[in-house]
């Protein structure tokens, strides 16, 4: 095919060697000598073009694409990207195409580039939505075992426990906390960011929480250390949750197998439970109301991954690094990470959410893919008719919720706690609430 390629090209790009010497010799006389003198030109012609014919230089003559022409098709290609992918819609063929070009740089001439470029951009003239999720039954029969108790300075009214527990026969770890007062007390799950395991320095704030009236349930989530941090001398890094870090797939398995133990507790009051996460958690959180019917709210800070679709597509035009292992991720076949994609969407499954959701992000770094995707979320949630407040908080970065004591934080958690009355309110801390009454 290649070859073909190239006679074909050069026949159009020059004159043909042969035509133009034996054309002339058309006129000459006819005869047996004329005939043979015009045989000798005619081959000699052809033995020139032979020789002259460098299919090297002709593939180069034919499939040179100027630098700025195949930046322009590239540039092209991103952009009718971004909605289709933004939509959850199948691009397979414009990915393929994609990662064929930059797999084999220097493999792939420039005209054969821009071939798939423009194969890639006509396969985006009407992309089909990909099917939602098929998720996983959520884990049942967990059961916490309970392990050492960790103080909390100045809330010694707050029982404060090691966990550990099995989720996909993976040991996990978490840590719960809850009111000394015997009783039972409405659960609130609790998802930290980043994949580090729980902030150390959260511990305080989560205590703080439980005295309200809450039983309070941390975990770490796969292939994290329980705490990270400052981390307690005599607790260092020993309980190491297994398995693998997976962005917001086999974490929202962790939390779900969290809750299903807290509620074998009988300090656990039945009914409904609270989530708050933040940041990669919060973005666990949102699936794991969406895989729940037992949540009574959300409140979730700066969420994650809330449309991984459109954080894919950041990266591929080299926008914001927020998803470290994207080159990895990559290494799938495409449809593979398509179906992954909409296995941690939350925006594409919009109308799984039942609970009420409260959604704060800091205003500080407006622009940002963060609030690109949840601008696209609440503009979801709005088209489902979906309970939710959305929040952006003056001053906060990403990660204001964890200086506590700052301005965003106190501006806030004074809604969260506000919310959290009003969509799950607290037990309270006394003698009544431990006779049951």
């Amino acid at each position: 095919m290649e070859i073909r390629s190239q006679n074909t090209n050069l026949s159009r790009s020059q004159p043909s060697p042969v035509s133009s010497l034996a054309g002339p010799m058309l006129l000459s006389p006819s005869g047996p000598a004329a005939r043979c003198r015009t045989a000798a030109l005619a081959l000699a012609a052809i033995v020139v073009a032979l020789l002259a014919y460098n299919p090297i230089a002709a593939a180069v003559d034919t499939d040179a694409v100027p630098a700025d022409a195949l930046e322009e098709l590239k540039q092209s290609l991103l952009e009718k990207l971004e909605m289709p992918m933004a939509e959850g819609r199948n691009v397979e063929t414009a990915l393929t195409c994609w990662f064929e070009i930059e797999n084999k740089t220097g493999a792939l001439s420039e005209g054969e580039k821009a071939d798939l470029y423009r194969k890639a951009i006509a396969s985006l003239e009407d992309p089909q939505p990909l099917p939602q999720a098929q998720w996983p039954a959520n884990p049942r029969n967990v059961t916490w075992q309970f392990l050492e108790t960790v103080k909390v300075k100045d809330h010694d009214a707050v029982d404060c426990r090691i966990v550990a527990f099995m989720v996909d026969g993976l040991q996990q770890y978490g840590v719960v906390f809850r009111p000394q007062v015997s009783g039972t007390y409405p659960l609130i799950l609790y998802l930290h960011g980043a994949a580090f395991g729980v902030p150390y320095y959260s511990i305080l704030w989560l205590a703080e929480l439980a005295a309200e009236g809450y039983v309070v349930a941390a975990p770490a989530l796969r292939g994290e250390g329980l705490f990270t941090g400052i981390q307690k001398p005599d607790i260092g890094d020993k309980y190491v949750c297994e398995g693998n870090i997976e962005n917001l797939k086999g974490e929202v398995n962790d939390a779900l197998g969290m809750v299903d133990a807290a509620y074998r507790q009988d300090f656990v009051a039945p009914g409904k439970f609270g989530i708050i996460g933040h940041s990669f958690g919060a973005g666990v959180g949102l699936l794991t109301a969406a895989r729940s019917d037992k949540v009574a709210c959300v409140v979730s800070y700066d969420a994650w991954l809330t449309n991984p679709f459109r954080y894919y597509w950041d990266r591929l035009r080299e926008g914001d690094n927020t998803w470290l292992s994207w080159e990895e991720y990559c290494d799938q076949p495409v449809a593979d990470q398509l179906k992954g994609l909409m296995e941690r969407s939350i925006v594409h499954h919009t109308e799984r959410l039942t609970a009420p959701l409260l959604l704060f992000i800091g205003g500080a770094y407006d622009g940002s893919v963060f609030h690109q995707t949840h601008d696209y979320f609440v503009s979801l949630l709005t088209a489902n008719d979906k309970v939710f407040d959305f929040e952006v908080v003056p001053e906060g970065g990403h990660n204001f919720v964890l200086y506590y004591s700052s301005a965003p934080a106190e501006y806030a958690f004074t809604i969260q706690m506000e919310w959290l009355k009003k969509h799950l309110p607290p037990a309270s801390v006394n003698a009544d609430n431990a006779s049951g009454n």
